[in-house]
């Protein structure tokens, strides 16, 4: 576990005295919320039946303090060590824990000697010393766990193991301070590293001292500069074999397990579970479990700091985030190496067994090649111009690949490359001519422009296209050019530079150059020089000339930029995909726009806080990106493939939320609301066009074309293809219209079918298409009137109690709490949107589902059908008709499927 682990101890060295009552915070933990303590022993609930002197007979020590702990700093950051290790004597020194030089040096720098100091602090406290992070703080929360289950001085006829190198009585390492431990360990580990990447020659150091400092000064800097690896390791040392180690590791496995690892794991096509069972003579099941138990080994056995974790460690740092595979064998030739007894290469086995990269087609990707590919995509997007045009040089810079081995994967990827640019908008004919004439720089005849395009389309097609778009001129009968070139006119102020820059043999003066053109034309001087500065051109020493290397892409602004939304006056959201690398900590990279939002300028590190400590955002190096989240979505229990929100409010406040789940029944233009994370402010679906528009900074009146427009320039194409889909009567329903089929309430039927809605009891079956089939089928919807969802009874009282009450009421069917009828301020933007204050919300073992919201005399409405067992008209305070409530026999097919008797309608717009 750390320099000064406990290693194997006899039963009676641990207490046996209850878990919960040596660790307090255990105790309100069941199987049901504590699963990642709950799979360490056989019995599920170990830390409610057993002691430590039991427990430890069935889990590693090591182990076992190390899991504890996680959930502790997870789950408990706010609680003082004093409560929460209550049995551990006060006056145990710190320098006696089980923990490394990394958390004696925190405890250094919090001047702390034995646990009485640590009594009043938190994990919250520890986020704050200087250097400590969060491996840190699981270390020191280990080396608790373990003092509070160990026996202190009760214990006779055990002894702590020796380490097999440890130091030895005299040795002066023993007398060194914290900080010079881990300043000696942290050199060690990086020599190590530096061999391990083939740079044991290189510096390990970078000192600098100021000028004129005393001539010895400058020799000891010299020194320490010239400090190499192969100067701090012993010839040989850090040098291992994988292949061997693997091999090793193999050689364990029985005859079955050989046969997983070979037919299962790296067999081309792998064989199935009930092939392998039917040679094996044993059940799927048992293979399963054969299969998991190899996958276990392979996982835990080869962790950094073993000749394969460091190897791995090297191709996640040289795949960024994609390499060829050639460049990687030359660089590491283990890989091709073939694995005694497996008679594959071992860059396959990697490939296979480890989940932190892929290969394919020649390619070594982390964690995969769609995951490298979608990096490459955010990358071109920023350093994209409004063409969709990246210049090659640009993105060269930003990507540590060789050049020719860059060019190879952008055309893998399907990235046309043209006159040393990249093309990243080619989905249709305008995109494409557009970003083909912005790298080529000057105008095309038409028969030239389809040429090398290359696409499988006639010429006129592509005329009619150009004719209908704006962004093209026509610079003679057959010619194409932009229309941002103002080539007609000849006043764009970038051509005129070019031609007075021509004139004049290449340079002139910027004075000149300022009075040449403000002379004859009405353009400022300070708009003259802001273009002689930019772009194609720059000032040196007062001189205008065209620059010689490219420029640095500009930032692209929040509401520019793909999956960044504002949600409301303060906070933007960026929608995130989770992958294997955010769930297992990784950082990863983000857009520009990002940057602009929380103010990181190039260079700059920003630290933005949260509820779960400081997150940072970097912009070190070409392009921005983001600290590790696994601690949000560890806590949100967020898998793989969902999609979150990264939320940058103001103050530096940082927060991370899931997307709610989008079902293919919902209506466009509210999917469209789910993917910009604005759906909880949007009720009624006329809403939506407004929040959308809101979302990327646009006026609430936008026209639907211009709003489409922005979102497909943005790059968003997913929802601008939703709000084509629902404005161009594929719906069957224009902008402002009332939704036509399922309700909101109807639509979480499928998705919450097998979780349940917290009651126990499943939802009714059915997905999709089929539900609002069945439906259709079932239950009519009568003209004229659209469904707002199968409210329940008992959901009706509770909303007309909340109404009465002002206050959140608890909606029972029984004893059981199912839900909630929420009040919110009748005065709230939500509450004068939706015409209610009153929101019903179902309870899900994984939390609650907002269904939407009900008016008073809507619920009042419900309960007079049940009361008389018909189906009654919905009036408002004013006695207007605004719907409807269907009553249906509790033997009913509709009710049976909706587990509700009643259904809410409303009225559609302009119904008679």
């Amino acid at each position: 576990m750390s320099d000064t682990g406990f290693g194997e101890l006899p039963p009676e060295a641990y207490h046996d005295a209850p878990w919960a009552r040596l660790l307090p915070w255990l105790a309100p933990y069941t199987p049901a919320t504590a699963r990642e303590i709950a799979d360490l022993t056989p019995s599920p609930d170990w830390w409610i039946t057993e002691s430590p002197a039991v427990t430890t007979m069935m889990v590693e020590h090591e182990t076992l303090c190390r899991r504890l702990a996680q959930m502790f700093v997870l789950h408990h950051a706010d609680a003082t060590i004093g409560s929460s290790f209550p049995k551990i004597p006060r006056a145990t020194p710190l320098a006696g824990l089980a923990t490394n030089s990394r958390v004696a040096t925190a405890f250094q720098r919090l001047r702390a000697q034995t646990v009485a100091d640590l009594e009043p602090l938190t994990v919250a406290d520890f986020y704050g010393v200087r250097g400590t992070g969060h491996g840190t703080i699981e270390e020191l929360v280990a080396g608790l766990v373990s003092a509070a289950i160990v026996r202190s001085g009760e214990v006779d006829g055990w002894e702590e193991p020796e380490e097999e190198h440890g130091p030895v009585e005299g040795d002066s390492q023993v007398q060194l301070p914290p900080v010079k431990r881990q300043l000696l360990e942290d050199l060690a580990q990086i020599a190590a590293w530096r061999r391990l990447r083939r740079g044991s020659d290189q510096p390990l150091l970078r000192v600098v001292i100021e000028e004129g400092a005393p001539e010895e000064l400058q020799e000891v800097t010299f020194r320490l500069n010239s400090l190499t690896a192969d100067d701090l390791l012993p010839p040989g040392m850090g040098r291992t074999d994988p292949v061997l180690e693997f091999t090793a590791c193999v050689s364990q496995f029985d005859e079955r397990q050989i046969r997983i690892l070979r037919d299962r794991f790296l067999g081309t096509p792998p064989r199935t579970l009930v092939e392998l069972g039917a040679e094996f003579g044993v059940s799927r099941e048992r293979v399963r479990q054969l299969e998991s138990q190899v996958k276990d080994v392979l996982d835990t056995r080869f962790h950094f700091g073993t000749a394969i974790g460091d190897l791995l460690a090297s191709l996640r740092t040289e795949i960024q985030p994609i390499a060829a595979l050639d460049r990687l064998i030359a660089l590491h030739p283990d890989l091709a190496r073939d694995v005694p007894g497996l008679d594959v290469p071992f860059w396959l086995v990697l490939d296979r067994l480890d989940d932190y990269f892929e290969v394919m087609d020649g390619w070594a990707a982390s964690p995969d090649v769609e995951a490298a590919r979608e990096q490459t995509r955010i990358l071109l997007e920023d350093f994209a111009t409004d063409h969709g045009l990246v210049d090659i040089a640009v993105v060269a810079s930003a990507i540590s690949m060789p050049e020719a081995e860059l060019l190879a994967w952008l055309s893998w990827c399907g990235y046309p490359l043209y006159n040393g640019h990249v093309l990243t908008r080619t989905r249709s004919l305008a995109d494409h001519a557009a970003g083909l004439l912005a790298a080529t720089g000057k105008p095309l005849h038409i028969d030239d422009l389809h040429t090398e395009m290359g696409r499988d389309s006639n010429i006129r097609s592509l005329v009619n296209q150009l004719a209908i778009d704006e962004r093209f001129v026509r610079t003679d009968r057959a010619s194409w050019g932009l229309a941002s070139w103002e080539v007609e006119e000849y006043t764009s102020i970038r051509q005129q530079i070019g031609l007075e820059l021509a004139a004049a043999g290449g340079r002139i003066e910027l004075k000149e150059l300022v009075r040449s053109i403000t002379s004859r034309f009405d353009v400022s001087a300070s708009s003259v020089q802001a273009y002689a500065g930019n772009g194609d051109y720059e000032i040196v020493q007062g001189v205008v000339q065209r620059r010689s290397t490219p420029a640095a892409p500009p930032r692209k602004e929040p509401r520019d930029t793909r999956r960044l939304f504002r949600y409301d006056e303060d906070w933007w959201q960026l929608r995130v995909t989770v992958t294997r690398d955010h769930l297992r900590g990784s950082g990863f990279p983000v857009p520009s726009g990002v940057a602009v939002v929380v103010g990181c300028s190039q260079g700059e590190v920003v630290e933005l806080e949260s509820e779960l400590g400081t997150h940072s955002i970097r912009w070190t190096g070409r392009q921005p990106s983001s600290g590790t989240i696994k601690r949000f979505l560890d806590r949100l229990d967020v898998r793989e493939g969902e999609n979150v929100f990264l939320g940058f409010g103001p103050y530096g406040r940082f927060e991370v939320s899931v997307q709610e789940a989008i079902s293919a029944d919902d209506h466009p233009l509210m999917q469209a609301v789910t993917l910009t994370g604005c759906a909880e402010a949007v009720w009624d679906i006329e809403e939506a066009p407004a929040a959308l528009a809101r979302a990327i900074e646009l006026a609430a009146d936008v026209e639907p074309r211009d709003l489409v427009a922005a979102y497909r320039q943005r790059g968003d194409d997913d929802i601008a293809e939703l709000l084509e889909r629902a404005w161009s009567g594929g719906t069957g329903e224009g902008l402002g219209s009332e939704p036509s089929g399922s309700s909101e309430v109807e639509r979480t039927q499928a998705d919450t079918a097998a979780a349940g809605d917290g009651t126990g009891r499943p939802e009714p079956a059915g997905t999709g298409a089929q539900v609002a089939q069945d439906q259709e089928s079932s239950a009519p919807v009568p003209p004229g009137y659209r469904s707002a969802g199968w409210v329940r009874p008992h959901e009706a009282e509770a909303a007309v109690l909340a109404y009465q009450l002002h206050s959140d009421v608890p909606v029972h069917d029984g004893d059981e709490i199912v839900g909630w009828a929420r009040y919110g301020d009748e005065g709230s933007g939500d509450a004068t949107r939706s015409r209610a204050p009153v929101v019903l919300a179902r309870s899900r073992a994984t939390g609650e589902r907002i269904v939407g919201w009900i008016r008073e005399y809507e619920a009042f409405g419900i309960i007079q059908a049940v009361a008389e067992r018909r189906s009654v008209t919905v009036r408002d305070a004013g006695g207007a008709v605004t719907g409807m409530v269907q009553y249906f026999p509790a033997d009913s097919e509709p009710a049976e499927r909706y587990r509700s008797t009643t259904r809410l309608l409303r009225r559609r717009s302009g119904s008679a």
